[in-house]
C-alpha cells in the first residue's frame, strides 16, 4: 500500500479510538451505514463496485477488487486489490443531541478526491446532504500573496482527519502545477456541524 494511503488509513482509524464508549452506545455503526448507502462513490475509482460485490465485501471482508483494510465502530476503510493503490473510507460523525449521524464517504490519497455526505436520522432515514462551501482560493494564501498569473485553481472538499479538509488543485495550460500554500483549511466536527478552521500549512 502506498505510504500516503497507509498513513491516512491508520490516522483515520486512530482518530476514532479515543471515544469508543460513545460509539458502542449506538447501534449505528460504519458497517450498518455502508450496507445502507449506494455504491456510487466507487464509480470514481478504476475498480468500481457492483451490488453483489458489495455484499461479498460485507460478508467475507473482500471481493474481487476490494478488501476491508480497517474497521472501527465509526470508520471503515476499503483498499483496492491486489496492490492497494486506491482507497475509499467511510467515517461517521455523531450528532450530540438529536441521535442522527452524518456519514462522510470519500476517496483517499489522490490529488483529486470525491466526497459524499449522507445524514441518517434516529429513525434510520438516509438522505444526501451538501458538503460545506468550498473556501475561496485566497484563503490558502497569506494576505497580499497571490497565485502566479498563468495558474488556475479549484478547491475540493475531501475526507480529512477529525473532519473534512479543503484541498486546492492548481494547473496551467500544460498540466498540473505545484503552488506552495500558506494555510490549511479544514472543517472540524463540533458535535452538531462542521466548523471551518484555517491554520498555518504543515507538510
Amino acid at each position: 500500500m502506498p505510504r500516503h494511503i497507509h498513513y491516512l488509513l491508520f490516522a483515520l482509524l486512530l482518530a476514532t479510538l479515543s471515544c469508543p464508549a460513545r460509539a458502542a452506545e449506538s447501534e449505528v455503526t460504519a458497517r450498518n451505514i455502508f450496507a445502507l448507502l449506494p455504491e456510487s462513490i466507487f464509480e470514481n475509482t478504476p475498480e468500481g463496485l457492483s451490488p453483489p460485490e458489495k455484499q461479498k465485501l460485507l460478508s467475507a471482508g473482500h471481493s474481487e477488487f476490494w478488501e476491508v483494510a480497517g474497521e472501527t465502530e465509526d470508520v471503515m476503510v476499503f483498499a483496492s486489490l491486489p496492490f492497494r493503490d486506491t482507497a475509499v473510507a467511510l467515517r461517521l460523525f455523531r450528532h450530540s443531541t438529536d441521535g442522527s449521524v452524518l456519514a462522510a464517504f470519500g476517496t483517499l490519497g489522490g490529488s483529486v478526491c470525491t466526497l459524499e455526505l449522507w445524514r441518517v436520522d434516529a429513525t434510520g432515514r438516509t438522505v444526501p446532504v451538501d458538503t460545506p462551501q468550498e473556501p475561496d482560493i485566497s484563503t490558502f494564501f497569506a494576505p497580499g500573496r497571490k497565485m502566479p498569473p498563468d495558474v488556475k485553481a479549484t478547491v475540493m472538499i475531501c475526507l480529512g482527519l477529525g473532519g473534512l479538509k479543503a484541498q486546492p488543485l492548481f494547473w496551467t495550460s500544460t498540466g498540473m502545477a505545484h503552488v506552495p500554500v500558506d494555510n490549511d483549511v479544514s472543517f472540524q466536527w463540533n458535535g452538531k456541524n462542521f466548523e471551518k478552521l484555517v491554520q498555518p500549512h504543515t507538510d
